[in-house]
């Protein structure tokens, strides 16, 4: 054995498989109230692939591990940390084009060819270089794993339930066939029709008009009950008030794990199996309603292991920044046509009643779209920086609203029993949004969302204008499967993303112009 195998034998090198992992480690210390633990096992298992790859093609060809191992480590870091020098360098010129990415790549790449071309040339021991870079490695951790260790101390995970559903719901299914099908559709971030004209400069007033000739209920004076997904989903699908989970988590609190439980088992999923429904979700692209392990049938979702937030997240920050977009967007674009295609066949392949539950990340941006179907790269396909983009948000709604008006005349033509059809959003758009400043026009702008509701019969009577989400459902079970839900009171609740479960009731204000005291976020 040669003294350079005595060394190499004497090192323990771990750095390479260690850098390959931190990005995954790191993200998922940083959103710990957005993704669970099981979210990053594949990212994981991944970058831990890629980086025990590279390293070992590098070693089968110069037959030195330590000197593989630096380049490795060197290539990992060079190949992770393009998109935050990326961004850095965005903040400073503000305008970044391809052109710059690839000056960028150029320069990155010869870093490491000189440094690799040095480190295979060089006649030195580079075993202190390999603990110096072992010790930059595990330090790395430090942070991240202290951030995670402390954030599931202080959790609890259990739902205290305070609601007045009996979950012990009528099972007696009778003639099944008399059941209608219901559809329940989100669109996320769909404005109503005042804040459309007003704040967008778009009449809808063409889309609202086929609504009411369709014999849709098209509500006024429409507000959400919550300010964003992860809360009013959960609201929407068990048919309540959230707001006791603030004992539960804290009212300080972030963690979106309770709600996200919520959204997979939720009561309207309970009830309407307990019919003999059969229900199906339809893969949103966001973690929560993506796959929903209740349901019977989980459609259009494509690479789900690839396509996670984890792993695009990572992406983004890395050399391969400059055509993520064009990476990820096929699959964006197939899972949104699916579902417009799928939604109104589901119905001819099920002998059962369906109860049919869509998230679909529309208008909500990136915006992919064009007015007219017409395919768009966006600038950035990230969730930053398109929130104030008019005319992709405009062009994108109108993309929506003639998918829906296609699916629509599909379901409503191709139905033996009339079904129920609710399509509504999540909560409102975010043109004043800045987040070291809540406003009262941006709470009025964010809670103002639209809700359009076709019930057949003579269940379209018991609809009212001012109707919020919480009690939407309560409505069609009680008119249709027979249930005897009590009206909750139509109330709106707005909490800051960085204190989620920290409430200010803006009902009146929403309603009646009433004064509200901002300052209680902004203190």
């Amino acid at each position: 054995m040669n003294q350079k195998e005595k060394l190499e034998r004497k090192s323990i090198i771990f750095h390479p498989l260690l850098f390959a992992i931190f990005p995954v480690i790191a993200i998922y210390s940083q959103n710990l109230n957005l993704l669970l633990p099981k979210d990053i096992i594949f990212p994981i298992l991944l970058f831990l692939g890629f980086g025990a790859g590279l390293w070992i093609l590098l070693y089968l060809i110069f037959k030195d591990l330590v000197k593989t191992g630096l380049i490795t480590s060197l290539s990992i870091f060079l190949f992770f940390s393009f998109g935050h020098i990326s961004s850095i360098l965005y903040d400073s010129i503000k305008v970044i084009t391809d052109k710059e990415n690839f000056v960028l790549i150029i320069i990155f790449l010869i870093i490491l060819i000189i440094s690799a071309r040095y480190l295979i040339k060089t006649k030195k021991p580079l075993n202190n270089a390999t603990r110096i870079v072992s010790v930059i490695a595990i330090s790395l951790f430090i942070f991240p794993l202290a951030t995670t260790g402390a954030y599931f101390f202080q959790q609890d995970y259990s739902i205290d339930e305070k609601d007045d559903i009996n979950t012990n719901f009528l099972t007696d299914t009778g003639n099944l066939s008399q059941f209608p099908d219901i559809y329940f559709i989100i669109l996320d971030t769909y404005a109503d029709y005042n804040i459309l004209k007003d704040l967008f400069n778009f009449d809808n007033i063409e889309f609202l008009s086929y609504l009411s000739e369709k014999g849709f209920f098209v509500v006024e004076n429409s507000f959400s009950n919550y300010h964003t997904s992860p809360l009013s989903i959960p609201s929407m699908m068990n048919m309540e008030y959230i707001n006791y989970l603030t004992d539960e988590v804290g009212i300080d609190s972030t963690n979106r794990y309770l709600v996200h439980k919520m959204m997979d088992d939720s009561k309207v999923m309970q009830i309407v199996k307990s019919k003999g429904y059969v229900t199906v979700n339809f893969d949103s692209g966001w973690q929560p309603t993506r796959y929903i392990s209740t349901a019977d049938l989980n459609l259009c979702g494509k690479n789900q292991l690839f396509n996670s937030q984890v792993i695009v997240t990572v992406i983004k920050n890395t050399m391969l920044n400059p055509i993520y977009v064009e990476i990820f967007e096929s699959d964006y674009r197939e899972r949104i046509l699916c579902t417009f295609s799928k939604i109104p066949k589901i119905q001819h392949e099920i002998d059962y009643p369906l109860f049919v539950f869509s998230h679909m990340l529309l208008p909500h941006g990136p915006y992919y779209w064009g007015p007219n179907g017409e395919y768009v790269i966006p600038e950035k396909a990230t969730l930053e920086g398109f929130s104030k983009d008019k005319e992709g948000y405009t062009n994108q709604l109108q993309f929506t609203n003639n998918k829906i008006k296609e699916m629509i005349d599909k379901i409503l033509t191709e139905s033996d029993v009339p079904p129920v059809i609710i399509i509504l959003s999540d909560h409102g758009t975010m043109l004043n949004w800045d987040p070291d400043n809540i406003t009262d026009e941006y709470i009025k702008e964010r809670m103002s969302a639209a809700q359009f509701i076709y019930l057949p019969g003579e269940g379209k009577d018991l609809l009212y204008h001012g109707i919020t989400p919480v009690n939407t459902l309560r409505i069609v079970f009680n008119t249709y499967l027979g249930e005897n839900f009590e009206q909750l009171e139509d109330r709106s609740y707005f909490s800051d993303d960085n204190a989620l479960y920290r409430w200010l009731e803006v009902t009146e204000f929403l309603r009646e112009n009433k004064e509200i005291d901002v300052g209680f976020f902004n203190d």
